[in-house]
C-alpha cells in the first residue's frame, strides 16, 4: 500500500512525514526508498533532486509515476510518500481500489501566515530577492499563496477514508497523531513507545523547525489580522477548525501571574 502524507506548506509537513515514517518502521514496515528518477522529482532546471528519498517526495502524481510506484510496492508493505502537490485521478483511483491511503496535515492558517513571514524574513536577512508578493505583517498579502495550497488540501481531503492531522497535536501532543495514524492503517504500537518515536522523528536532520511554539497567533498577531484571516478563510475554519476564534494573549499579565 502507498501511504500518502499531504502537508499544507508551513504546517509541519516535514515533521508529519518523518513521524509517519518512524511509525511505519516501528510497526514492521521499514522505509522503502525510491530514487528521484522513479519518483520523477525534477527541479526547475530539469535536474533530478537527490534528497527526497528520505520521505519519498513526489512533486507530481503523473499516471506513469503512480503506476510505477504501485507496481514496486509489495502488497504486504505500507510505504510512505510525501507530497505538497494535489492528487491526480490516477492516485485517487488507487485509493478507491484500496491500494493507497492518505492523510492531510493542516494547521491554523494564522500560524501558517506567521511561518510564511519567517521565511521572508530569513530571505531578507540573506539578501535574497522576494518574488512571492508576501509582505511581513500584511496578512492579506499571504492569501494568494495559501489559497493555491488549500486547493490541493481540499482535493486530498475528498479521497476515500482520508484523515486530517492537526499540527498542534503532531508537534506538541504527538500521541494523538500517532494514535490516529495507527488507527487509520490498522497498526498497533504500545503507548509507551510514542515518546521515543516522536523524538526520533523530530531529531531528523531534514527537519525545518522555525519557532516551534504552539498557537503563535495568540501572542504574535493582532486581533484585526486574526479576524481578517478567519473571515477570508471561513469555509476552511468551518470545516477543520470550527471552534477557532480571535484570541490575543495578554503577555504582561501572564508574566506577572507567573512571577516572570
Amino acid at each position: 500500500m502507498l501511504y500518502v502524507s499531504f502537508g499544507l506548506e508551513k504546517a509541519g509537513s516535514t515533521l508529519t512525514a518523518n513521524l509517519t515514517r518512524h511509525i511505519l518502521a516501528e510497526a514492521g514496515h521499514p522505509h522503502m526508498e525510491f530514487s528521484a528518477e522513479e519518483r520523477n522529482e525534477i527541479k526547475g532546471n530539469g535536474q533530478y533532486n537527490r534528497h527526497g528519498g528520505i520521505v519519498n517526495n513526489v512533486n507530481e502524481w503523473h499516471p506513469d509515476v503512480v503506476s510505477l510506484l504501485d507496481s514496486r510496492v509489495p502488497l504486504e508493505r505500507c510505504v510512505l510518500f510525501r507530497t505538497h502537490d494535489g492528487p491526480s485521478q490516477a492516485i485517487l483511483d488507487l485509493v478507491d481500489a484500496g491500494r493507497a491511503k492518505c492523510h492531510v496535515a493542516l494547521r491554523d492558517l494564522r500560524d501558517v501566515t506567521l511561518s510564511l513571514y519567517d521565511v521572508i524574513a530569513r530571505q531578507q536577512q540573506r539578501g535574497r530577492p522576494n518574488h512571492t508578493g508576501i509582505v511581513i505583517n500584511e496578512a492579506r498579502s499571504v492569501f494568494g499563496a495559501i489559497e493555491e495550497n488549500l486547493g490541493y488540501a481540499y482535493a486530498w481531503a475528498k479521497a476515500r477514508d482520508a484523515i486530517f492531522l492537526d499540527y498542534e497535536n503532531t508537534a506538541f501532543d504527538p500521541t494523538v497523531t500517532i494514535s490516529s495514524i495507527c488507527e487509520h492503517l490498522g497498526l498497533r504500537i504500545p503507548a509507551e513507545r510514542h515518546s521515543a518515536i516522536f523524538a526520533e522523528a523530530a531529531a531528523h536532520k531534514n527537519g525545518k523547525l522555525n519557532v516551534g511554539k504552539p498557537h503563535r497567533h495568540r501572542r504574535e498577531m493582532s486581533a484585526e489580522d486574526q479576524q481578517l484571516i478567519l473571515d477570508h478563510f471561513a469555509d476552511f475554519y468551518a470545516r477543520f477548525y470550527p471552534d477557532a476564534r480571535v484570541i490575543v494573549d495578554d503577555m504582561a499579565a501572564a508574566e506577572s501571574a507567573t512571577g516572570a
